[in-house]
């Protein structure tokens, strides 16, 4: 990592500077920096590159890809030595895919016309890939971004493009929950093989060769996927919040049934090809309890004509055609019809901000419905919710915002916190720093304070989902063995030191809430519900035969709520 401003050539572009703050991520190579429009590799040890071939590798690859979609390298990158130590490439707005794997997603709109019409991209740019004659090998969906900000019609980009297989210059390393274990050599067919694993996880929410199945113990990937043991197999058990197969194109589940289940290899069909499967086959649920009674379930509010897809613990709801609701009076008091939405509570009424082609916008209204329009004087590259205290990030800081009450309304700065704003991504509650492979958690506790945690166990992992409230966080994170897993730490009252545990999980799911005192609510398994005090480390599991992984959880001040078929409900002990 560069340490102090750096002038920089790229080639037929000319020199730019380099700031420590531009900093973005590492891979095993290098270093990756954003500047403007540009994306900007550093090779950690550049005689490598000039003495392996890589400078060849980028100049074919550069004259070769052309595809708005696969960010290829545009040319090499000089010190003012003239040595040759990087490459830049476009720099494109996206995000990796395990978040769209999950039921979350319908809360930012992405429905599954929108995987659809993602798939159908993404199989656009494979077959352009294979027509210049190269092979993606690990297109795993780390390696895909989806940009997602026209949630109808979601743009996908490869990257990672330098590790790609062509001409002379072979590929070995592949994420192996993507490998073709049936195959002994990489092809287009393997390729194929890839895209349907990530893009079945697209449509479904799991792996295709994951789910409870007879005469496999959890965790044996590799003898699944070469015994041809998947999803379709009679037998299979999974969780409610599996999306149902039906959603998937006739023609296009055939081909995964074919490929999954027979060890069939041949190129997909569109995902837009439409017409009814020769399947015969639906999503196979076992409850993994018959107890009955242990749970109390009631419905807080609903609409005859309109979804709920949002709850925030102030206890506002927003339906799918962006209205929001108090849940207390049942009073609608806002429409908002931007990307992402968030809400606070204030004595005196709500403040909100929606992003509204990528920009804020804030508004504050009173209970009494008296709404106004708010400004904040800078430029932001984020907004970020903890509970009910709201953020802005920018390239270097995390700067609080509060709400002043004059002769009107008016926003204004609170505390502000140093950070590297391009290697920090938001999650809810929890932003994740990776600077040169050492992980941070950022984490809002109390009224006024933030966090910085230095987590040593994350190191090597890529954080895919992540949550975090009163002295708890669950981060979800996927190995470069394709292995997710789930971490839990539970922190001191000044989040100096944790403990931690850590499980294996299906994918990047989250179904959890965090009430105000610590306990921490989990709907992971049909069936089960497991209430947690992680600083007492006590936790006990609740059986209820009606409780389901399909139902959303959330929390309304410290009452356990949850969201389910377009309703808001409690959920609450006998």
């Amino acid at each position: 990592m560069i340490k102090k401003n750096t002038t920089v050539s790229l080639e037929g572009r000319g020199n730019v500077t380099l700031r420590p703050i531009d900093y973005v991520t590492h891979g095993g190579e290098g270093a990756i920096y954003r500047k403007d429009k540009h994306v900007i590799k550093l090779y950690l040890d550049p005689k490598k590159m000039a003495t392996g071939g890589q400078i060849e590798k980028i100049k074919l690859l550069a004259r070769t890809f052309n595809h708005p979609s696969i960010v290829a390298p545009q040319g090499l990158v000089f010190a003012d030595t003239g040595e040759t130590i990087g490459f830049y490439m476009p720099f494109v707005e996206g995000e990796a895919l395990p978040p769209l794997f999950t039921n979350d997603r319908t809360q930012r709109g992405f429905t599954n016309q929108s995987a659809i019409i993602l798939a159908d991209k993404m199989r656009d740019v494979m077959k352009h890939a294979h027509a210049g004659k190269a092979l993606l090998i690990d297109g795993n969906e780390l390696n895909w971004l989806a940009d997602i900000r026209r949630v109808t019609d979601p743009i996908p980009y490869i990257i990672d493009v330098d590790s790609w297989q062509i001409d002379r210059f072979k590929a070995s390393v592949i994420m192996p929950s993507i490998r073709d274990w049936q195959s002994g050599e990489f092809s287009e067919e393997t390729d194929w093989f890839a895209w349907g694993i990530v893009t079945f996880n697209l449509f479904t929410g799991i792996h295709p060769y994951k789910g409870g199945l007879d005469g496999y113990k959890p965790g044996e990937l590799e003898r699944r996927m070469k015994d041809n043991a998947s999803v379709f197999q009679p037998n299979i058990r999974l969780n409610q919040a599996v999306r149902d197969f039906s959603n998937i194109p006739g023609p296009l589940l055939d081909w995964y049934q074919a490929t999954f289940a027979q060890g069939i290899r041949t190129a997909p069909p569109s995902p837009q090809q439409s017409g009814a499967p020769q399947l015969r086959i639906g999503k196979t649920l076992r409850m993994v309890t018959t107890t009955t009674g242990g749970l109390v379930y009631r419905k807080l509010f609903s609409l005859p004509d309109q979804d709920i897809i949002s709850v925030w613990p102030s206890g506002v709801v927003r339906t799918r055609g962006g209205d929001l609701y108090d849940v207390s009076s049942k009073k609608k008091f806002a429409t908002t019809t931007g990307d992402r939405v968030a809400v606070v509570g204030r004595p005196e009424g709500w403040l909100l901000v929606e992003l509204k082609q990528n920009k804020p916008a804030w508004r504050f209204i009173t209970k009494t419905g008296i709404e106004t329009c708010l400004e904040l004087p800078l430029v932001s590259t984020g907004v970020f919710r903890s509970g009910e205290r709201l953020f802005v990030t920018t390239e270097s800081e995390l700067i609080e915002v509060v709400l002043h009450h004059f002769t009107k309304p008016v926003l204004g700065f609170g505390s502000r916190w140093q950070i590297l704003g391009q290697a920090t991504t938001w999650y809810q509650g929890v932003g994740v720093s990776n600077v040169l492979g050492a992980t941070h958690l950022i984490i809002p506790f109390g009224d006024q304070a933030v966090a910085m945690v230095r987590v040593l166990e994350l190191d090597t992992l890529t954080v895919v989902n992540a949550t975090a409230g009163h002295r708890f966080a669950e981060i979800i994170t996927l190995s470069k063995q394709g292995d997710y897993e789930a971490f839990r730490l539970s922190f001191d009252k000044a989040y100096l030191s944790y403990t931690i545990t850590k499980r294996a999980v299906d994918g990047a799911e989250q179904n959890l809430t965090i009430l105000p005192k610590g306990v921490v609510a989990t709907i992971e398994t049909d069936g089960q519900l497991e209430i947690a005090v992680p600083q007492n480390n006590v936790s006990r599991v609740v059986s209820d035969k009606d409780l389901s992984t399909a139902f959303r959880v959330n929390r309304i001040g410290d009452q356990v709520v949850y969201l389910h078929e377009g309703a808001l409900w409690s959920l609450s002990m006998t």
